[in-house]
């Protein structure tokens, strides 16, 4: 019995693999585990919790995919120090070595993930290299914090008469309840880089119905996720984009021509069983993938709306 377990700054998701019968056990879901944001003691409950839904105690081995891991030496150890109190033999690897395997199992090529942030790997010659993840600060971009952060920016341009009229400073009074300069400063001020991306889903609902300004965030997001995809391509292999922002309409409609596998955030958790040592086709991926969606529908229902932002009616849907 396998506990995979991928950490995140919205979520973390914990399932338990069945190797004997190739079987999803058990899936739990959590908030953010991301301890260089959070802090160690709420990343600690969050992946408790996750792991307790997944009933990962009846687990044999883990592995553990945290974003932070290989962010710094000090992080490194940080995350290391956190995951051997809850699970003391375990493997621990950041979150995006646990997409890629999830996307491309052990195969060169790339993988680009936009979820709360961003980060891209690709594998080549076997040998495994990084690209962007500079943080929400300086980078991030094509993630759902870069599309909120450039939307409130261009918010304070509508108030100040330097853009064309727009929703978005309506819709941001609306979404955090306050006053539009008092929500800029306390968002300035918190830096609650989980609550700012949460943004980004009515940013994109803002573009479907036409708002220019939101429309045009969602398609500069667009723009760099297919920069990505074509910097990635440069080494070769199958390329693959994962992660919450694969939920928009929007950003899909621009991707999908482009023939890249696209999987949901959710998914990459399948990492960690790869990473576990268990041998798999795509195929046999592909139907994991499935079952694990199943799994995840059948939560509460306020769970999916409060860590992967989907409405649970849309299951039967492409999304």
């Amino acid at each position: 019995m396998i506990l995979a377990v991928d950490g995140g700054a919205t979520k973390t998701v914990a399932l338990l693999f069945d190797e004997e019968s190739f079987k999803i056990k058990g899936v739990g879901l959590a908030g953010s585990s991301n301890f260089a944001v959070v802090g160690e003691r709420k990343a600690e409950e969050s992946l408790r919790k996750a792991i307790s839904e997944a009933e990962g105690d009846k687990a044999d081995k883990a592995v553990f995919c945290l974003a932070g891991i290989g962010d710094s030496e000090e992080d490194t150890k940080r995350g290391i120090d956190l995951v051997r109190r809850i699970f003391l033999n375990s493997q621990v690897f950041n979150d995006g070595v646990g997409a890629y395997r999830a996307t491309n199992l052990f195969e060169d090529g790339g993988v680009f993930a936009p979820g709360t942030g961003s980060v891209a790997f690709y594998q080549k010659n076997g040998e495994s290299h990084r690209v962007g993840g500079w943080s929400w600060i300086f980078g991030d971009e094509g993630s759902a914090s870069w599309i909120a952060k450039t939307a409130i920016t261009y918010a304070t341009r509508v108030v100040d008469g330097i853009e064309e009229s727009s929703e978005l400073p309506k819709a941001i009074e609306e979404y955090f309840k306050l006053p539009f300069r008092e929500a800029v400063i306390r968002l300035s001020k918190d830096q609650d880089k989980r609550l700012i991306a949460s943004f980004a889903v009515m940013v994109d609902s803002l573009a479907m119905k036409g708002d220019p300004l939101a429309l045009r965030v969602m398609n500069e997001a667009a723009d760099y996720i297919v920069r990505m995809i074509d910097r990635l391509r440069k080494e070769g292999g199958k390329v693959s984009v994962i992660g919450g922002v694969m939920n928009s309409k929007i950003i899909r409609s621009v991707v999908s021509p482009l023939g890249v596998e696209i999987f949901y955030s959710y998914q990459a958790v399948l990492g960690g069983i790869v990473l576990a040592g268990v041998k798999m086709s795509f195929e046999e991926r592909n139907k994991l993938a499935k079952e694990l969606t199943e799994k995840i529908y059948n939560l509460p229902e306020e769970e999916l709306k409060s860590y992967l932002f989907i409405n649970p009616k849309l299951k039967n849907s492409e999304t």
